[in-house]
């Protein structure tokens, strides 16, 4: 019987080492689709930044064409990394704006 509980200690021990040691931090798909887009935190497809939009894309909550500054390159290859066929931009998130320009009135500026 004290063998019994000595082995189930050690396996015990051992199990909680390996979770430890070989825990997931994250889900690496999300990491992935992540990294394919522009992370510009724009918030042009309805998210606040681009991890919210990876996640909504691996939970099948978003579409993967609602990014205008990813582009056509970003949608195939999100396309490519899901297995899902690429499609146009949703016109319902706008097609990629030309960038602002700001322009400094040194006199006006008290340099913060």
């Amino acid at each position: 019987m004290l063998l019994l509980c000595v082995v189930f200690a050690f396996l015990g021990l051992l199990l909680g080492y390996a979770h430890k040691k070989l825990k997931v931090q994250g889900d690496p798909l999300v990491d992935q689709i992540n990294n394919l887009l522009p992370q510009t935190q724009c918030g042009q497809c309805n998210y606040i930044g681009c991890r919210p939009y990876a996640e909504a894309i691996a939970n099948d909550e978003a579409d993967i064409n609602q990014c205008p500054p990813n582009g056509e390159a970003g949608i195939i290859a999100l396309a490519d990394l899901l297995g899902k066929e690429a499609k146009p931009l949703n016109p319902e998130y706008g097609q990629q704006k030309a960038p602002a320009v700001a322009f400094i009135i040194e006199q006006d500026c008290i340099g913060c």
